[in-house]
């Protein structure tokens, strides 16, 4: 059985299940480890379907290229992270992903140049740290707290997930 979804609902629904993947673990910015209050217009933000990104459509090398560049551009060693796409040298046609332990302070200053690189490279900001361009949708993040790692007290875990959402 096949259920068709409408692209801006599964932009949602995969962009909500790729911030709950890439979160497990995380606590408050303030470290106490108290989950924070939601925001209700960043609440209200991120359910309201984005429009659909236009231009031709990526492919997953091209995408996993640009990623690689955005890391680099944001002082980042892409080689120095792990993809999970790639397991076993067979790329998953569907799934950029890109994870590693860095310092908390190089986190915090890449995420924003990590941000702006993926903006100039043409994707297309929807929410704080998620991204679109064609049909893939892009999440960075970073935790000091991981379910995974065992992560040090100036460490933070860096993330970018990317899915392809499939032609509308």
């Amino acid at each position: 059985m096949h259920i068709r979804v409408r692209p801006q609902t599964a932009a949602v629904i995969a962009l909500a299940a790729s911030a709950a993947l890439a979160l497990a673990g995380c606590s408050s910015s303030d470290g106490s480890g108290a989950a924070a209050a939601p925001k209700p217009a960043a609440a209200s933000q991120s359910a309201k379907p984005s429009p659909k990104a236009t231009g031709a459509p990526l492919g997953r090398d091209a995408v996993d290229d640009e990623v690689k560049s955005s890391l680099r551009a944001a002082g980042l060693d892409p080689e120095k992270g792990k993809g999970s796409g790639d397991a076993n040298a067979t790329k998953n046609a569907s799934v950029v992903d890109w994870t590693a332990v860095t310092t908390t302070q190089q986190a915090e200053w890449a995420l924003p140049r990590l941000g702006e690189q993926l903006k100039h490279l043409g994707w297309r900001e929807t929410a704080p740290q998620s991204y679109e361009k064609t049909d893939w949708v892009l999440l960075i993040g970073s935790t000091k707290q991981s379910n995974t790692v065992n992560l040090k007290s100036t460490e933070s875990l860096l993330t970018v997930n990317v899915t392809y959402l499939g032609a509308g």
